[in-house]
């Protein structure tokens, strides 16, 4: 329920924005291209885990929560230079799972679940400041990632979802769109309770923009 909350939160809060500063002048810009997210960067020490047996580097419990995928960002700007935007990326991965800390281990246990497409759901506001013949923008924003993770773990029904909060810096030139954010994840959904930093790099290009100068 609280994620629930959240989400509605997130996208009327964007939706608020949108009204308040792109009013009737603006344009709409669409983009599609590629974001890869770096493994997490863990803020605490990661606690001891004892394996059984040999394990693939795979199989790593936070293998999940990175990795490269499509990415898609609507982007609205007003004539003052503020902008908001939302982005999807979309990822199919292998959602893993630890040998459960139970004795016995129960029979058919997995490490690997499946392959699943999973989302990530961004929303972020900036300040867009021209340079030469291209332009930068300076974001915050929030995140919703790892949508579509739900496993069964041991009979209980599990997921990886993790909010965020978000800040980056974006460079634009002609249609070209380069990006680095860093995230930052206060509730870890994995068995390393701590939380955790993740850089994110993106490049787009723009295949749309729609411009209302009423």
């Amino acid at each position: 329920m609280k994620l629930i909350q959240l989400i509605i939160l997130l996208f009327v809060s964007v939706q608020a924005f949108a009204q308040k500063y792109v009013g009737k002048k603006g344009s709409l810009s669409i983009l599609i291209g590629a974001k890869t997210r770096i493994t997490p960067i863990y803020l605490k020490k990661i606690p001891d885990v004892i394996y059984g047996g040999t394990t693939d580097v795979l199989q790593q419990p936070d293998k999940h929560l990175s990795g490269p995928g499509i990415h898609i960002t609507e982007k609205y700007k007003n004539t003052a230079s503020w902008s908001f935007a939302l982005h999807q990326t979309i990822r199919y991965d292998y959602i893993y799972q630890k040998l459960p800390l139970v004795l016995p281990i129960p029979s058919g246990v997995e490490f690997t679940i499946k392959q699943k497409i999973l989302f990530d759901l961004y929303a972020d506001i900036a300040k867009d400041i021209p340079a030469n013949n291209s332009s930068f923008r300076v974001l915050i924003g929030f995140a919703i990632c790892g949508l579509n993770s739900g496993y069964t773990d041991h009979n209980t029904k599990r997921n990886f979802i993790f909010p965020a909060a978000t800040t980056g810096l974006g460079w634009k030139k002609n249609k070209f769109y380069t990006e680095l954010k860093i995230g930052y994840c206060w509730d870890n959904p994995t068995l390393f309770n701590t939380p955790f930093l993740f850089p994110e790099i993106s490049c787009q290009y723009q295949l749309f923009n729609f411009r209302n100068s009423k």
